[in-house]
């Protein structure tokens, strides 16, 4: 148990008024990295540490963002290029403004619904974020190892097949605990949906208010469970197509991991324009 007592040290210690009430886990992942480094190298004070920490979350995250756009970008324009075929022009400025537009849209909704919505937006989906961040991992191994065998390099898959087998491993076990457990510890997605029905239709003292902040949680475990099965679904369609793709190409005695031709270089160097 954390006493009082060890709070109000704590937010003393960081330089700060108070750690209670910080909006997301940005605070409690600050702290925790303050208390590591700060036993590592107590020379520096825990608000050193503290804001350190704070800086590297902060850079994490617009990194991320700037990488999850930009991959997101291209795939939402090649998905809606299927139907308007203009928006499939990568080299188009109108065209990428629509696909980043789009997606900055998408995780700026969140961002709007963790604000506005106390149990909605991010706040809702960050139970998913670890898994799915370990399961990206697992898929950009998988597809490390399909590289290999079409380079006719299968004597090093080992390096990427060992570390995405584990990482699989503990990440499908870890979801299915997430999906299934009744352990009110886990927090299952469906234990905690079905709890919060039982609560709504027992009734009660409920009030108005209550009642609808329990219907947002049932709806928000039902999404999240709902990701993470289809997270599931996506990871093990690679992983067979990945399978699939080295069955295919085990018995060939050169590289296929080139989609086009070979084109050497003109003389004059590369034409980049039919004007000139």
């Amino acid at each position: 148990m954390i006493s009082p007592e060890q709070i109000l040290q704590t937010a003393k210690d960081i330089g700060e008024p108070s750690v209670l009430n910080r909006a997301g886990g940005a605070p409690t992942l600050a702290v925790g990295i303050a208390h590591v480094f700060h036993k590592i190298i107590p020379m520096a004070d825990m608000g050193f540490w503290y804001h350190f920490g704070i800086l590297f979350e902060a850079l994490f995250i617009l990194t991320a963002l700037d990488a999850g756009t930009r991959a997101g970008r291209f795939m939402l324009q090649d998905l809606l290029g299927n139907f308007v075929p203009f928006l499939k022009k990568t080299d188009s400025l109108v065209a990428g403004i629509i696909g980043t537009a789009g997606c900055v849209g998408l995780w700026g909704y969140l961002l709007y619904q963790g604000v506005v919505d106390p149990l909605g937006g991010v706040k809702s989906l960050w139970p998913l974020f670890g898994i799915s961040n370990q399961m990206l991992a697992a898929v950009a191994l998988v597809l490390g190892t399909v590289v290999l065998v079409k380079m006719q390099r299968t004597k090093y898959i080992w390096v990427t097949v060992i570390p995405a087998a584990w990482l699989l491993l503990c990440t499908t076990w870890a979801l299915g605990l997430k999906l299934f457990s009744s352990n009110p510890q886990m927090e299952g997605f469906f234990f905690m949906a079905q709890q919060y029905k039982e609560k709504i239709a027992a009734g009660g003292e409920l009030t108005a208010q209550q009642i609808a902040n329990m219907n947002h949680i049932v709806v928000n475990n039902y999404t999240n469970a709902g990701l993470s099965i289809l997270f599931l679904v996506v990871v093990y369609s690679i992983i067979f197509y990945g399978i699939k793709t080295w069955l295919n190409v085990r018995n060939n005695k050169v590289r296929t991991d080139k989609e086009t031709p070979y084109v050497p270089v003109p003389e004059g160097g590369v034409k980049t324009s039919s004007h000139h």
